[in-house]
């Protein structure tokens, strides 16, 4: 597991590295922790991290235009805010913050943001799909959509696509359904990658468009919305 602390206070980052060593040594846990004093020094990083804590006020890029940037290369990252600013919080919404704390940060709420990360991540499991002939190992957390293709089905991850032998319906019932939902007889998205939701479409993160089946409209805005609160912004 890769979690990046980024925060231009050293001892903010020293005390958070602190617990999360203490962390993980507890659980028995494989855990890198790699810190950055800003937000410029944390996008640059060529590592893919599962966590970042991020403040918002640093010098240069703010937490949240560094947010911005992580979330287009890394949709299923969960990204934590740590801020002296409370009234933040509501343009937070815009990455989909995984949780919310205004400093000084309660070791029993971070404590419980770590236990309920761990147990989430153990429904995201990789799937096997046959391409032509081929077996492929892809991780779900990967998958932004699919796409049926009459017998097949198309699924497309954030860096390919694959053409799975089953039916949508097939793939589907394998992935985990916490963040996976089926808009549309033709389409199933995870709801972690999706942009914005607009009328009866959904915007995912690398910017393509589904459509919303008509039927489903209602249903998914409440099954979305349940999603976020439960899955996302928790202050």
């Amino acid at each position: 597991m890769q979690i990046a602390i980024c925060d231009d206070e050293k001892k903010f980052r020293d005390e958070l590295t602190e617990f999360l060593v203490e962390y993980k040594r507890e659980k028995r846990l494989h855990i890198d922790i790699f810190e950055f004093k800003d937000g410029d020094s944390l996008i640059s990083s060529d590592i893919v991290f599962d966590m970042v804590f991020i403040d918002y006020q640093m010098p240069g890029i703010n937490g949240l235009e560094a947010a911005k940037k992580i979330r287009l290369k890394n949709c299923i990252c969960s990204i934590v805010f740590v801020t002296s600013y409370p009234q933040f919080v509501f343009d937070s919404f815009e990455v989909q913050p995984y949780r919310f704390f205004v400093k000084p940060v309660d070791k029993d709420k971070l404590i419980s943001a770590m236990d309920s990360y761990l147990k989430q991540q153990h429904l995201l499991n990789p799937i096997i799909i046959i391409e032509n002939g081929e077996q492929k190992t892809v991780n779900s957390e990967s998958i932004l959509y699919l796409e049926g293709d009459g017998k097949n089905c198309i699924v497309r991850t954030r860096d390919r696509v694959f053409k799975s032998s089953k039916t949508i319906s097939r793939v589907f019932e394998l992935l985990p359904r916490h963040c996976f939902y089926r808009i549309h007889r033709s389409y199933a998205v995870n709801m972690y990658c999706i942009s914005s939701v607009s009328g009866n479409e959904v915007v995912l993160i690398n910017g393509e468009k589904a459509l919303i089946g008509r039927t489903h409209i209602a249903d998914f805005k409440r099954v979305y919305k349940n999603f976020v609160k439960n899955y996302y912004l928790q202050a």
